[in-house]
């Protein structure tokens, strides 16, 4: 196994590395499991770059596509969780605008 010194996957790794903590930190402060989806792409992400800087490219070739394409779907589903959650909370707060709007309108029209 011969280390291949490349600077680009080593400063993706360091990134990886530090948005996987900043994702769990902000999942343990915020309780949000988008940030620790997030932080776990960036994890399978650095997996790859680590793996590659290894020399392990060639060998884990089939591996390597399976984590980061796993990585990408990770991402893709932890925005299809975010969109619609955050489409039911602006459903939810239309619906109570329109209740208190209909509330008042009800009163102002028998008074």
């Amino acid at each position: 196994m011969a280390f291949d010194w490349d600077p680009i996957l080593f400063v993706n790794l360091v990134l990886c590395i530090a948005i996987v903590i900043l994702g769990y930190l902000c999942y343990k402060k915020s309780g949000e499991t988008l940030p620790l989806y997030i932080g776990g792409a960036f994890g399978l992400f650095g997996i790859s770059h680590a793996a590659t800087l290894m020399g392990l490219k060639v060998p884990l070739t089939i591996p390597l596509i399976i984590i980061r394409t796993l990585a990408y779907l990770l991402i893709v589903y932890a925005l299809y969780r975010y969109l619609r959650s955050s489409l039911i909370q602006k459903e939810t707060r239309q619906a109570w605008v329109d209740y208190f709007k209909d509330e008042s309108g009800d009163n102002e029209k028998s008074g």
